[in-house]
């Protein structure tokens, strides 16, 4: 489906109630596959894996409703092959914003204004092997992308300043990794 759905959540049955209302029918080819809230600004972010592109809305809590902001290309001007995106993480800080390229084989990233929602790119850290899975530690140092043909993730250090992401490390995990999860920290 090319549409993002919206339910009401109650809390107290775990019962989920659609609300047509908040349905949002992105452009036709665009792919909505990942969504995040932001951490304290009433903004969600989403990547376009056929779009290869995020879009940011506003979100009204009250109503439960998105309204675009934003979208943008995760992909350099000069890129012409074929690519998908995969996941999306949001820094801890609510600063960066994420997503990975399958095709162009990076992790694009962006800088957050958390004022107005919308998003600046801060450059593409090549992630090998068809980077699909990703993840950050809690603290926001370190950014694990799993490369699904290459078998390996590599690890990045986050500049907390600019967001820019600086590889230093890569490790083999086996064939066709497809999740990244940093716990006992």
């Amino acid at each position: 489906s090319n549409a993002i759905y919206g339910f009401r959540f109650n809390s107290v049955t775990g019962s989920l109630t659609p609300q047509n209302s908040t349905t949002v029918i992105p452009p036709l080819g665009t792919g909505p596959r990942h969504y995040c809230h932001h951490p304290s600004a009433p903004f969600v972010y989403v990547d376009n894996e056929q779009g290869c592109s995020v879009t940011a809305y506003h979100f009204d809590a009250a109503y439960g409703t998105l309204n675009p902001l934003q979208t943008i290309t995760t992909l350099p001007s000069e890129f012409d092959a074929t690519n998908t995106c995969a996941q999306m993480h949001l820094h801890p800080s609510g600063r960066f914003l994420y997503v990975s390229n399958r095709g162009h084989d990076s992790i694009a990233g962006f800088a957050v204004d958390t004022g107005t929602g919308r998003l600046r790119p801060i450059g593409h850290a090549p992630a090998p092997g068809t980077p699909r899975a990703f993840n950050i530690d809690s603290s926001g140092r370190f950014l694990y992308a799993a490369g699904q043909d290459s078998g390996t993730v590599t690890a990045f250090q986050i500049n907390s300043e600019t967001g820019i992401l600086e590889p230093f490390a890569a490790y083999e995990v086996g064939a066709a990794p497809s999740w990244v999860e940093v716990v006992g920290e």
